[in-house]
């Protein structure tokens, strides 16, 4: 099965990159999840792997040291590293697609959303990003003593060491504690226009600017494993491709990576986009 869901993702992902303008080969980059690297296997093969099946040039950009920084800088730095790699970049001066797993399709969308005089980005493709946010400590099962451990660490989310020092306290939303969240979390809020009082017409644009935008969303019910596709259809997107596939223990909930979330105050139904 674990097999399976690689090759979907590369075929999903090969296949959109085909759909890009052939007369010219336009360029991809690929940011990697939390706790890994670009030199490490997985994510150098994945690169590689995707440049030689679509014949566009990739690269994977990392950030810090990768495996450390992914953990433990806040996600707006590790956006602002991104962006002056990319401006620096002469194959992506004239625009690039952006394909992201995990978080670090939070920094992808920084990218999009904040980065000044950077290169365009044309195309999107998120491979299980948290993008409405996650709201358990992920792989947590319901055993008591798990249940206490995601208590305690909830307690301290959104203390300024908490949000300055642990790069997922910037994408955690806990839907009990939403006036909390809106005021001390330092990232997720920004990059979603989520502040009543603090929307960003420049984020908003920057976003709906994207020639297509693919969604690969993990799903999983009754124990047995799906994968269905949607068409939806964004107003100045005139393609925007989801996909599910397997189980996810990580993301929750999973529909985060389609952008739903639970409703204030709510930790049982979930609203979809």
């Amino acid at each position: 099965m674990e097999k399976g869901l690689k090759w979907s993702c590369v075929a999903v992902v090969v296949a959109f990159l085909a759909m890009v303008d052939v007369s010219v080969s336009v360029p991809f980059i690929m940011l990697h999840g939390i706790i890994a690297g670009c030199s490490d296997n997985t994510n150098a093969n994945f690169t590689l792997l995707l440049h030689n099946l679509s014949g566009s040039p990739g690269f994977c950009v990392e950030i810090g040291n990768g495996v450390f920084t992914s953990m433990f800088m806040p996600l707006a730095h590790q956006a602002e590293i991104a962006c002056e790699k990319v401006k620096q970049m002469k194959e992506l001066s004239k625009g690039y697609n952006i394909v992201a797993r995990s978080q670090g399709n939070l920094v992808a969308r920084g990218l999009i959303e904040f980065c000044d005089g950077g290169p365009p980005v044309y195309n999107y493709i998120s491979l299980a990003g948290p993008h409405a946010g996650i709201s358990f400590i992920p792989m947590c099962n319901s055993s008591p003593y798990c249940k206490k451990f995601d208590e305690i660490i909830k307690r301290g989310l959104y203390s300024d060491f908490a949000q300055d020092h642990l790069a997922p306290s910037g994408y955690f939303k806990i839907p009990t504690d939403m006036t909390k969240y809106l005021e001390s979390s330092k990232y997720l809020p920004r990059l979603n226009n989520g502040s009543p009082n603090q929307r960003n017409s420049t984020y908003k644009k920057r976003f709906a600017s994207l020639h297509n935008l693919v969604l690969v969303k993990v799903w999983s019910l009754h124990n047995h494993d799906y994968f269905s596709t949607c068409i939806c259809c964004f107003p100045s997107s005139p393609f925007c491709f989801a996909l599910q596939f397997q189980d996810d223990q990580v993301i929750v909930p999973n529909e985060s990576t389609w952008f739903g979330f639970y409703p204030d105050g709510d930790l049982e139904n979930v609203l979809p986009a």
